[in-house]
């Protein structure tokens, strides 16, 4: 994987988010962190982004599409070179499926309920039968590539490069990071997954107390992280000096992780660092509020980095951006 400059993690993550990471203004003054009005209409309107943590996904229900309960996600298959969240490993009730069987689902394919709360899969018993694994198995599964390779297979999935690395999302979370000198500097709290486009959107990092307050947590898309020779170990490239002048959040964030200015501010930060947000099109989409293919100035003022390209995107000064013209102009924005 490629590794961070250290002068442009430093550059970039100060005025990248000034808004967006910064320790909520609740955290400081002791006040609720309940979000404004303003606030709480911008969530509603970002109808693309659709956040969950990886460790509120694993053993959550899953519902058939008659609405009854089918089973519970048991693990996540994440990529590191991509962030792709390939499959969810779902263990069905009694009944359905043979005992001490997992099965995995493309986690494109579940559906997020409009509240959030439920996930449903319409399921199919052929290509599960060809995706299943023991679960004494499980562990070293996805080691020999053997298993993943099947189940791309019966899914139809284009494999990725030999050189990728899949993980366990369980695996992942508490995992230790390291440093570049072979020190333990850290660990992953969590992930936190866009589920519209099925990628891990960015890591929630905790540093070592030596290095920064155990409260403090700090976004990194997974390209951050270097795997070692062995493919084992996580390495971050990181300057324990640049720490205190990068932005960080708090526990208080994961109740808005789908506020429309902090998704923003994190898109504009990971476009700015390391070039890996979402693509223009996703972009368009989460802007796009009224859904009729074309974007006004208003809607633009939910992405930073969109308002301030405006006149580029805007090309005939007429308010409006259709979806060609942003999926063209912006990429000269990333």
């Amino acid at each position: 994987m490629n590794r961070f400059s250290l002068a442009l993690l430093h550059a970039a993550l100060v005025p990248a988010l000034a808004v967006g990471l910064a320790a909520p203004a609740s955290a400081q003054s002791g006040k609720s962190d309940a979000p404004s009005a303003s606030a709480a209409g911008s969530t509603q309107a970002t109808q693309g982004y659709r956040a969950l943590r990886a460790s509120k996904l694993i053993d959550k229900s899953v519902r058939g599409v008659d609405g009854k309960n089918i089973g519970q996600i048991r693990d996540l298959i994440v990529n590191m070179n991509t962030g792709d969240v390939r499959y969810a490993m779902l263990e069905f009730d009694p009944g359905i499926f043979k005992a001490e069987q997992l099965f995995a689902v493309p986690t494109k394919e579940l559906r997020l309920a409009a509240d959030g709360d439920d996930l449903s899969y319409n399921m199919s018993k052929e290509r599960l039968e060809r995706a299943s694994v023991n679960k004494a198995d499980w562990n070293t599964a996805l080691k020999d590539r053997r298993y993943i390779d099947r189940v791309d297979k019966a899914y139809g999935v284009m494999q990725p490069s030999r050189d990728a690395r899949a993980f366990r999302a369980s695996e992942l979370i508490g995992k230790d990071v390291m440093s570049r000198d072979g020190k333990d500097i850290g660990d992953i709290k969590d992930l936190v997954i866009n589920m519209a486009t099925g990628k891990v959107h960015y890591a929630a990092l905790a540093f070592d107390p030596s290095w920064a307050a155990p409260e403090e947590l700090y976004a990194f898309p997974l390209k951050a992280f270097n795997l070692t020779a062995d493919k084992d170990e996580l390495v971050l490239d990181v300057d324990k000096s640049k720490i205190q002048a990068m932005k960080k959040f708090d526990a208080q964030r994961w109740a808005n992780l789908n506020d429309r200015v902090w998704v923003a501010d994190v898109d504009h930060y990971l476009i700015t660092v390391t070039g890996t947000a979402d693509s223009p099109a996703t972009v368009f989409a989460r802007l796009d509020d009224d859904k009729n293919g074309v974007l006004s100035e208003t809607e633009a003022k939910g992405n930073t980095g969109v308002r301030s390209a405006w006149t580029q995107l805007d090309k005939n000064s007429d308010g409006k951006v259709s979806r060609s013209e942003f999926t063209s102009n912006y990429k000269m924005e990333r």
